[in-house]
């Protein structure tokens, strides 16, 4: 299966990276770091060159079933350091989007849909895997644009996984494939900073909150508007699987759930987003549309 070929590969460079090595890996035309080098550190420039040999296999892997997937030219430099020549290393690892690893719409939907699959393998549910495959390349045939053809993969893992696991599963997949990135800046809030991150990738024109007044102790909830946000489309159930990985990530340990979605004008929408301390979680890969 994908997701287990792409688990071992991420074992392999997980086994070679250190906290505080001094050498990175990196694409030499772009200088983005994507899964599965994003964050990693090495201790010397020949663990950091296997590295980079085996993250060459990873992004091979993943364009057997997508040959849209990016491909990257790594090289190995050492890490930087700041402005002030502070090193690098002194510092929280940076996330995929500060490491320029996602800049783009088709690499960050790519690490979203490969951390999904590699923990669908991890967690034994290989007929899911099995089903968004079959599903997907059944369907990708008649898309032809790369970013279309991303957003189509996206869109079939949130149908297949709300169609084929509980809520509680859905959770338990989402927030292990979301601790595959590296932890965000404590000092981010975490709402802004996901909508943000999906803005600049461009997944998302622009967003608004409005937070609620809540009575109940531990609960917090927002009305989110998007607009311009391509997962959207006529049909009646709209995607929410690649925020709902990011504000995972952002988080951890608590229980979040997400309303119907309705239209609010010309490419807008609407939904709330509760955060919890307790309960069930809903609403984690797609909502209902409310016409």
């Amino acid at each position: 299966m994908l997701g287990d070929t792409l688990s071992n590969i991420r074992d392999r460079i997980d086994t070679l990276a250190v906290p505080d090595g001094e050498y990175c890996v990196v694409c030499g035309r772009t200088g983005a770091r994507p899964v599965p080098v994003c964050g990693k550190r090495f201790r010397d420039r020949k663990t950091a060159r296997a590295a980079a040999e085996t993250a060459t296999a990873y992004r091979d892997a993943l364009r057997q079933w997508d040959p849209q997937a990016p491909c990257y030219d790594f090289i190995v430099c050492e890490v930087p350091a700041t402005v002030d020549g502070t090193p690098e290393t002194t510092r929280p690892s940076p996330g995929p989007t500060d490491a320029l690893s996602d800049a783009s719409l088709t690499g960050f939907c790519h690490n979203v849909a490969a951390a999904v699959f590699q923990t669908l393998s991890a967690e034994g549910y290989d007929g899911v895997e099995s089903a968004v495959m079959d599903v997907y390349c059944e369907s990708a045939t008649s898309v032809t644009d790369p970013d279309d053809l991303c957003l189509h993969l996206l869109r079939t893992l949130a149908n297949e996984l709300d169609e084929r696991l509980p809520p509680m599963a859905q959770d338990t997949v989402l927030e292990r494939a979301a601790a595959a990135f590296p932890a965000p800046a404590s000092t981010d809030e975490p709402l802004t900073a996901t909508f943000g991150r999906l803005e600049r990738v461009g997944l998302l024109g622009d967003h608004s909150l409005t937070p609620h007044r809540e009575a109940v102790l531990g609960r917090q909830s927002w009305t989110v508007t998007l607009t311009a946000y391509p997962l959207a489309t006529a049909g009646d159930c709209f995607p929410t699987l690649p925020l709902v990985v990011d504000l995972r990530r952002r988080l951890p340990e608590t229980v979040i759930s997400l309303s119907s979605a309705a239209p609010a004008g010309s490419d807008r929408w609407e939904f709330d987003l509760a955060v919890t301390e307790t309960g069930t979680p809903s609403g984690l890969t797609r909502v209902p549309v409310i016409p």
